[in-house]
């Protein structure tokens, strides 16, 4: 698992449209999944790397969002949990 103190350790770099690779991949997976919190989180921690803090909020907000519906209706609910906790933690750290 990546902690927010790793991320501000990695390299920033440029893409086609301001977007890293990461960003990309992660759009791609939310409009192939978009019910899926997990890459709202990711791609929000990403942001948060290439300081894009009001697209980083918006992420983790929609990531809080979701976790919060399936973390009563899962079986699985420790992650959505997780995500939560992450997420909240992301939207600490955006100005």
């Amino acid at each position: 698992m990546i902690a927010l103190s790793d991320l501000e350790a990695r390299p920033v770099f440029s893409a086609p449209l301001g977007l890293t690779p990461q960003v990309q991949w992660l759009t791609r997976a939310i409009l192939d999944d978009p019910d899926a919190p997990v890459h709202y989180l990711l791609r929000g921690e990403e942001w948060l790397v290439c300081g894009r803090w009001t697209e980083a909020r918006t992420d983790f907000e929609m990531a809080l969002t979701l976790s919060e519906k399936l973390l009563i209706s899962s079986a699985w609910g420790y992650i959505f949990q997780a995500y939560i906790d992450r997420a909240e933690a992301g939207l600490r750290r955006c100005p």
